[in-house]
């Protein structure tokens, strides 16, 4: 958890897009001035409503405590990859929205890692627990009967950490595969560009 109570990992606050932008502010863009707003990520969620104190409660996404209609933004960031059950998730993101609500969808973007790097990609792309949240989230996104407002994707750089704790972190987080195995994990440590600038994909779309 993030030192100062986010729920994001504390990586997703160090990937930087310029001085200001970073990954975690990224994924909660849409709808700032929103009235209630939530954060899913995996067994944990926050519900923020105007200026009141965030809301902590342990959930689980595909069974979230919040009545149906009363959220105006939610953000899903690096949950789809790895999660179970993405339709029981796309279900309750239709549930819980408002109308014209909106959800923001925070995914890794695949990689080439280079013309010598096709034994990493190989590995990183089969370590996915949904390959089609990585590759396709915009379909996943309007299978579930959402309409897909923007997809964009963003440069992100991490500065102050050794390869090899960035890549566990990245991991940990969901940037890359959090069930990466160890000798691929030790050869994304190694491909050091890869550990210092990663590609984010946001999927924003409306009930």
């Amino acid at each position: 958890m993030h030192p100062d109570g986010d729920v994001l990992p504390p990586v997703l606050h160090r990937l930087r897009a310029g001085a200001e932008l970073t990954a975690a502010a990224w994924c909660r863009t849409p709808g700032a001035t929103s009235r209630v707003r939530a954060t899913v990520v995996a067994g944990r969620l926050v519900v923020e409503a105007g200026d009141s104190e965030p809301l902590w409660i342990t959930a689980s996404p595909v069974a979230l405590p919040l009545r149906t209609r009363s959220v105006d933004r939610v953000a899903v960031p690096m949950l789809l990859p790895h999660l179970r059950d993405i339709d029981g998730l796309f279900a309750e993101l239709r549930r819980v929205l408002a109308p014209h609500g909106l959800i923001s969808v925070l995914v890794p973007a695949p990689r080439s890692f280079g013309w010598r790097g096709g034994p990493l990609r190989k590995a990183v792309r089969d370590a996915w627990r949904h390959r089609s949240a990585v590759e396709h989230p915009d379909w996943l996104a309007a299978a579930a009967d959402f309409a897909v407002l923007a997809d964009d994707r963003l440069d992100f750089t991490l500065d102050g950490v050794e390869p090899s704790d960035g890549a566990d972190e990245l991991c940990a987080a969901g940037v890359y595969p959090p069930d990466l195995p160890e000798r691929a994990r030790a050869d994304l440590a190694a491909h050091r560009s890869a550990v210092r600038t990663v590609r984010l994909r946001r999927v924003v779309a409306r009930r």
